[in-house]
């Protein structure tokens, strides 16, 4: 009793207040700058830069985590201040707290160094122009362990290795070697888009990832990098205002990507992340491209000391603009000037139906009255009779009449047809009239309808198709490709693509993976591939740009092996199925609804979204008052 009245007492007697002692405060300082090994090459390439650096090489072993060396020909570090150099907050860059609103450099706060030092073992050679021989230092939890002459030509080698061997627990939390090397190159897709003048290498376990000489220009980097496919549908936006100006280059509304990986934005030359500046781009492009696709954007933006403060994290990667909306309408106005948005609405035809894309009200209007016109004009002409069935190939059009002879289905007996008064409601049973007996019609090109004894049914072409293709990849990559794998078509002309850093790691993570789904690839060297064959069942290869969209969304992904897989099947499955507003043709649907009830989920796509909606006789007379 008198020990828990003792403990209790204790418990709530005050704490007392002490100062941490420096070992600690160094790893707590670590934990905001180093997170992973591409925040390190960050912080080394960025003093590489402010060094006046010409040629940066960076040198990766498992993706960083055993070691990472970053070498630059740049002014160099006296040999004198090599050890200031590791200590907290000294720095070369800011003197006073005013000179954080106007600094220039990437590098100021001087705890770069300090604080990777006080989670791995850092050796540095360094040597200026006024001496004739350079310095080396190496420092491991933040204590100088050597410290000597060493020869060096005027530059800097910084060599980080035993990332996070003082804290274990921050070790376990690291990712795969092949997740970090993508953070890495992901880093330095940006860094030498922003600094076309430099000459970049990359070399990773032994092999060369990037090796780009300086640029002339922008477009010639970004051609380096993304490739000459895309920069094919690229042009140029600039637009000046005051002080700020704003340029650089986007894709045309032709040519999207499935996320925004793609879109770099630039302050000053940092690349940043800016919620406000993401959301002109979008706005930008609003009425002009489809829900769900992005535009490849890299836009450079030059604002005035003063008007944007980069010491808002660590990391300095987001910022605080002081005229947000104002640059806001600025980016978003030369995007569109740029690409002759503005009149987009004007130049886009009417398609009778949309796919989630943004209207305004006036043109929400217009299509209101145009569908009014078109019903109106069609009664006139004697009704159904009358009406335009798309996706009908000439001359079948009497198939969708009253009177028609009905098209044949497979048996609903059939084997993949059996089950499905287990898949469907109960307005849906085997006492229904098999579906080879009713007509299919197709809706504004994304449904397929049919009529049943209790009702009607709705058919999501794409989501319909999404299922099928995943299921059909699944079994083959289940069999190793190597039982009832995916049929290959061969190309006749065999597409020659161009990646970037991004997706050639995306490609090399899942080449296994995509031969098992039909596809034959080869490299061809530097950073393109050649494409023999591809899945015969595929509808929407469109001259290799579905295999860019799927290596775009696996370009950066970081999930364990088993959920990446499930990424490329979801991502083979989306880019690779008939479209919302593609025409098919009476066989086409047929095959389409058959093929979805021999999967095992017919009912949804990948995407848990649905693939059919049914409506009940019942629900449809209640509609029209007979109830």
């Amino acid at each position: 009793m008198k020990g828990s009245m003792a403990s209790q007492n204790s418990a709530n007697s005050p704490q007392q207040i002490r100062v941490l002692d420096g070992a600690t405060t160094d790893r707590i300082a670590a934990g905001e700058v180093v997170e992973r090994p591409a925040s390190i090459v960050k912080e080394l390439v960025e003093n590489a830069l402010d060094a006046g650096a010409a040629k940066i090489t960076i040198t990766l072993q498992d993706g960083g985590l055993t070691s990472l060396t970053v070498d630059d020909d740049g002014h160099g570090i006296p040999f004198q201040q090599l050890p200031l150099a590791f200590e907290r907050h000294a720095t070369s860059k800011i003197a006073t707290a005013a000179d954080i609103m106007r600094v220039g450099s990437f590098g100021f706060r001087g705890e770069a160094l300090a604080s990777i030092s006080s989670v791995a073992m850092v050796r540095c050679i360094s040597r200026i122009a006024d001496e004739d021989t350079g310095g080396l230092i190496e420092v491991s939890a933040s204590e100088i362990t050597r410290r000597e002459p060493a020869p060096r030509n005027v530059g800097t080698t910084i060599t980080v290795s035993d990332l996070f061997f003082n804290t274990p627990a921050r070790r376990k939390f690291m990712k795969t070697s092949q997740a970090e090397k993508r953070a890495i190159m992901k880093l330095m897709t940006q860094l030498a888009l922003g600094h076309q003048e430099i000459r970049w290498l990359v070399k990773a376990d032994n092999t060369v990832a990037m090796d780009l000489r300086p640029a002339a220009s922008l477009t010639d980097r970004a051609r380096d990098l993304l490739g000459s496919s895309v920069m094919e549908h690229m042009t140029r936006f600039e637009m000046q205002k005051g002080g700020f100006s704003i340029g650089g280059l986007a894709s045309r509304p032709t040519w999207t990507r499935g996320n925004r990986e793609q879109q770099f934005i630039f302050i000053n030359r940092r690349p940043v992340e800016n919620r406000a500046l993401s959301q002109a781009i979008v706005m930008a492009y609003r009425e002009v491209i489809p829900a769900g696709k992005h535009p490849v954007v890299i836009a450079f933006l030059q604002v005035p000391d003063g008007e944007v403060d980069v010491n808002v994290h660590p990391a300095k990667t987001e910022v605080r603009l002081l005229l947000e909306r104002e640059i806001f309408g600025m980016l978003k106005n030369a995007l569109q000037e740029g690409l002759s948005l503005r009149s987009a609405d004007e130049m886009r035809p009417w398609s009778g139906y949309s796919h989630g894309g943004g209207t305004d009200t006036d043109a929400t209007g217009r299509v209101a009255q145009a569908q009014d016109d078109y019903l109106r004009k069609e009664f006139q002409r004697g009704g159904s009779a009358g009406f335009e069935h798309r996706g009908v190939p000439a001359g079948q059009g009497e198939l969708f009449t009253a009177s028609a002879t009905r098209a044949p289905f497979p048996d609903p007996n059939a084997e993949g047809l059996s089950g499905q008064n287990g898949y469907l409601s109960d307005g849906m049973t085997q006492q229904d009239p098999p579906l080879h007996s009713a007509p299919f019609w197709q809706l504004h090109r994304t449904y397929i309808v049919t009529q049943i004894r209790g009702g009607l049914v709705l058919i999501d072409q794409h989501n319909s198709h999404e299922r099928i293709l995943y299921n059909e990849a699944q079994k083959a990559l289940e069999s190793g490709g190597t039982v009832g794998g995916v049929p290959t078509q061969q190309l006749l002309f065999p597409a020659h693509l161009e990646l970037t850093p991004g997706q050639i790691q995306a490609w090399q993570t899942h080449a296994d993976q995509m031969t098992a789904m039909g596809f034959t690839i080869e490299p061809f060297g530097g950073q393109s591939i050649l494409v023999q064959g591809i899945p015969a069942s595929l509808k929407n290869w469109n001259e290799g740009r579905l295999l860019l969209d799927i290596l775009d969304d696996l370009a950066w992904d970081d999930k364990p092996s088993q959920e990446n897989q499930v990424d490329l099947l979801a991502s083979y499955a989306c880019h690779a199925a008939v479209r919302a507003g593609e025409p098919l043709t009476l066989p086409e649907m047929q095959n389409l609804v058959d093929q979805l009830f021999a999967t095992d989920t017919p009912l949804s796509c990948p995407h848990g979204r649905p693939t059919l909606i049914q409506f009940t006789l019942s629900e449809l007379e209640k509609k029209f008052g007979r109830s």
